[in-house]
């Protein structure tokens, strides 16, 4: 049995997508699952042993045309478009694939019958299965939204047998490091952090009050953190990438800034809390040991952001951006 996963967007979604390859695999052992991914999320797949073969999608046309003509070899049994977008959608229906899978999320902003309108078309017309996500119906009747969830609910729809409790945290093999006699506190800054709840201020009084406790903080960074952490950026010690190799030990607090996939994933996995808004580094920290505290956007739909990407199977503290105590509940996290 040949599978096909779409999952050509960001690394969370990914690794929310993961345990559905696991929970395949372990139902039947013959079943060669393979991934179309993005550059954001191939460095997940390439550390996932159960995924069989992983083609790379690119915007460019050419890029496009040359992986339809890949997937088309491969002659698939099933093929699952789990990613939103007409690329996404394009080269499923282009594929061979005996049978043909859609998940289409309405949007969560716009509850009307326009949502996703042409990809529903779409999928009544290509696919042998379309499932259609109301995530405002779904949300108010308290019916599980979990990308996780979601997923293996099509797959259900499919008749194929899956294990729904695969756990993928001790599939991956990230790297341990020792540069720290302290417990370790990693804060990710993100540039979700700043806010008209929360001020660059509010984050240097925080980092004050944290080096008080007996641990050492790394802060990681994103191409976004510069933009927004202009004192942080000041007053403490950074690290770049290039020199993160030959860090001997942490003492107090640094930024270690812009580093490769490895030492990131190798970071977090050393650290003993992990402190970041909801984003990559979440799902990251849930393959980990680290205790988690995920901070949500209150002016995003923070409850149902926090249901549909909850991290898979990891117990975590769940704090909103315009906790007043926001600072107070952080420390409290750590301590």
């Amino acid at each position: 049995m040949k599978i096909c996963l779409v999952r050509n967007d960001k690394m969370g979604d990914m690794i929310l997508t993961l345990p559905v390859v696991q929970g395949l695999k372990e139902a039947n052992q013959d079943y060669k699952i393979d991934i179309v991914c993005s550059n954001k999320n191939q460095k997940i797949c390439k550390n996932y042993k159960a995924i069989n073969k992983i083609f790379l999608l690119q915007n460019k046309f050419y890029q496009i045309l040359k992986i339809i003509s890949k997937l088309r070899n491969e002659d698939y049994d099933y093929i699952f478009t789990f990613s939103p977008g007409i690329i996404s959608i394009l080269i499923s229906i282009f594929s061979k694939s005996k049978i043909k899978s859609l998940l289409i999320f309405k949007s969560r902003y716009k509850n009307n019958y326009k949502s996703k309108f042409l990809d529903r078309i779409l999928g009544k017309i290509f696919f042998t299965h379309c499932l259609i996500i109301d995530r405002h119906l779904r949300y108010s009747k308290k019916i599980p939204i979990h990308q996780t969830k979601i997923m293996m609910e099509l797959i259900t729809k499919n008749g194929l047998n899956y294990i729904n409790t695969a756990d993928i945290k001790n599939k991956f093999r990230f790297n341990k490091i020792e540069l720290s006699s302290k417990k370790l506190c990693l804060i990710h800054l993100s540039s979700k952090w700043i806010n008209k709840y929360f001020s660059e201020k509010n984050f240097v009084n925080l980092l004050d009050k944290l080096k008080n406790l007996n641990i050492n903080i790394v802060m990681t960074t994103d191409e976004t953190s510069k933009n927004v952490f202009y004192e942080i950026f000041k007053k403490n010690e950074i690290i770049t990438y290039e020199e993160f190799e030959n860090l001997k030990s942490i003492n107090n607090i640094l930024i270690l800034d812009q580093l490769n996939f490895d030492n990131w994933t190798s970071i977090i996995n050393s650290s003993k809390y992990v402190i970041t808004p909801e984003c990559g580094c979440t799902h990251i920290a849930s393959l980990s040991e680290a205790k988690l505290c995920v901070i949500y956007d209150s002016d995003n739909n923070p409850g149902m952001i926090a249901e549909e990407y909850a991290p898979w199977k990891k117990k975590y503290t769940k704090l909103f951006s315009n906790n007043l105590n926001l600072e107070k509940e952080l420390i409290s996290f750590i301590n």
